[in-house]
């Protein structure tokens, strides 16, 4: 029997410094956060490089951006992705490759525009497979500001 990844381990009191960076063998980056009320795997985060609590995503975020890989509540720590490719995260209707912007609800990602709610760092690979999205990921934050 396989051992359980690290990134899908939950712990129950904080075993890691919080804000650590950890690479597994496929290269994928993930950072230890306190994790989430309302978490499931692929939901996607943000948080606050000085607390490094997670908080799901959700319109006028401002901040890093992860994808939850374990299923981390707000009583526990985890592991969340910010530099990789991943398969299965959660979103709304994606069409294509593409841009991502923040959805209307909380913790999924979308690909209609909304002003001051793109993510930066982050792109889909194809369109999505009900409500489940391939995404790359490469650090990727939100500002909630409209360019001019």
């Amino acid at each position: 029997m396989a051992a359980t990844p690290f990134y899908q381990q939950v712990d129950t009191s904080q075993k890691q410094r919080l804000g650590l960076r950890k690479t597994d063998a496929a290269r994928n980056e993930y950072v230890y956060l306190k994790g989430v009320t309302s978490n499931a795997i692929g939901k996607w985060v943000s948080y606050n490089a000085t607390t490094y609590v997670a908080v799901l995503l959700a319109h006028s975020a401002v901040g890093s951006v992860a994808i939850s890989l374990s299923t981390a509540t707000g009583a526990q720590w985890g592991w969340f992705m910010v530099k990789g490719f991943y398969a299965s995260s959660s979103s709304d209707t994606v069409a294509a490759a593409g841009g991502l912007f923040i959805d209307g609800t909380s913790g999924r990602v979308d690909d209609a525009v909304v002003a001051g709610d793109m993510i930066y760092g982050a792109v889909s690979t194809g369109a999505d497979a009900t409500n489940v999205l391939p995404v790359q990921v490469n650090y990727p934050f939100v500002t909630a500001t409209v360019p001019a």
